[in-house]
């Protein structure tokens, strides 16, 4: 239980800077942006200068990362669900799905296509979604932080392939990690149902509505978001535009944070950082290189991954709970990423870090409770040396993007035969209701 001090330690400090910024908003925004940031700049461009070398090869593993892995794996997602929205099937499924959304997560059926898009293709799928969604004004501004704050997971190529198999070399240890990832992702979603609560009959919006009419009304919804958006060749090419812009978004701050981490790496932040932390843990006999792997997987995702997977000096519970809280918070790589998409919306950034850093907490507190569990049902195998082959399931850019279309398509038909399927258990339950009034009176 050594990483659990070090998750609590990080914990109390991110929530009382996250408070104080909260607070101190004005002020914050003031110096922070005006001052410290142009600080952080300049001296970035000048490491940039010192360590040329190592910046451009940092820069071009970044992008080799973004050009063979993300891009195909993301575009996909990022066009269809573009599509699906002003062709309003995501209306269609949402109003089928209200009446399972709303009562566990306090948010319309539409959101239901955003944790299902969020947890096949990953980071930042889920957020993209849930700020269109936003924008077009599907959902309210506190229904957009409920939502946001459970759909922006990981996928699970990345969970069972990268971490689990290309690290760990493990796939059980994938399982285990998927499992809590996801269950996670709904405590946090089903704690953020009571945030900014109305007091409206939102939760009963489908009990004062004849279940026999919500076929009818899922598919007046289908036609009235279909006459209010443009032609189909109008309404694909501004997918295609849009996705594109947020790839070359995303691509941009894997190539930055690439760049930053390997500076802070050379310039000895990262250590500098992790002894003072060991320092202060130092009586709770915490493994350092556990402390390391944490603090690189709050900077960016995979490398603390990959650091937590080869600490073999720790236990291997305390290994996969690291790595589970590293995936579940995604770090500050991640987050750039997400705030720059959410930005254009009035979704509260701060709010949304705060549910990552509980969505890491919750992932690293269920891999504590499920593994003595787990452990009696599968055997976890890892060699006692790492291995740096394959940090994903394909290898080649066309794999890549097979896997993700077909993922895709296989959740949407998931998603469309569910909705059916809901709406026909309601209707049925209708029928029976209708039929015992009737031999009432």
């Amino acid at each position: 239980m050594q990483v659990i001090f070090i998750v609590a330690f990080l914990f109390l400090m991110f929530s009382l800077i996250l408070f104080l910024c909260e607070k101190y908003k004005e002020k914050v925004r003031r110096y922070f942006f005006d001052y410290f940031i142009i600080l952080i700049v300049v001296l970035l461009v000048i490491c940039i200068m010192i360590f040329p070398n190592q910046s451009v090869k940092a820069a071009y593993d970044g992008l080799k990362i973004w050009f063979t892995v993300v891009l195909p794996a993301l575009l996909p997602f990022f066009i269809g669900s573009e599509l699906l929205v002003g062709l309003g099937v995501v209306k269609f499924i949402g109003t089928l799905l209200e009446p399972v959304m709303r009562p566990l997560f306090n948010v319309p059926g539409e959101g239901s296509f955003a944790f299902a898009m969020s947890i096949t293709s990953g980071y930042p799928v889920g957020v993209k979604i849930t700020t269109r969604l936003r924008k077009d004004n599907f959902i309210s501004k506190a229904e957009a932080q409920r939502l946001v704050s459970f759909c922006s997971t990981s996928g699970p190529l990345f969970l069972i392939g990268a971490v689990s198999i290309g690290m760990f070399q493990s796939s059980e240890i994938g399982i285990l990690l998927t499992i809590c990832h996801y269950s996670a992702a709904i405590v946090v979603g089903f704690l953020f149902r009571f945030y900014k609560r109305s007091t409206s009959n939102n939760l009963t919006t489908f009990s004062t509505t004849k279940h026999n009419s919500l076929f009818r009304k899922a598919f007046y919804q289908l036609n009235s978001s279909r006459r209010k958006n443009p032609p189909f060749g109008i309404l694909l090419g501004n997918a295609v535009k849009e996705s594109i812009n947020t790839m070359l978004m995303v691509g941009g701050f894997i190539v930055l944070f690439a760049v930053i981490i390997n500076i802070l790496n050379i310039i000895g932040f990262v250590e500098l950082l992790s002894s003072s932390l060991y320092f202060i843990l130092k009586p709770f006999h915490v493994d350092f290189a556990i402390i390391e792997a944490l603090i690189t997987g709050f900077l960016e995702i995979t490398m603390g991954c990959k650091l937590a997977a080869e600490t073999f000096s720790a236990s291997l519970v305390n290994r996969i709970a690291a790595a589970g809280f590293i995936i579940g918070w995604s770090g500050f790589s991640i987050h750039a990423q997400s705030i720059s998409i959410i930005s254009t919306t009035d979704i509260n950034s701060y709010l949304y870090i705060f549910a990552k850093l509980l969505h890491g907490i919750f992932s690293y507190i269920l891999v504590y409770l499920l593994y003595p569990i787990f452990t009696t049902f599968f055997t976890i195998t890892i060699p006692a040396t790492s291995s740096h082959e394959a940090l994903s399931l394909s290898k080649t850019i066309m794999d890549n993007l097979k896997i993700s279309v077909e993922i895709f398509i296989v959740i949407l038909v998931g998603l469309l035969f569910i909705s059916v399927l809901v709406g026909i258990v309601l209707y049925i339950i209708s029928l029976f209701k209708n039929k015992e009034k009737k031999l009432f009176f």
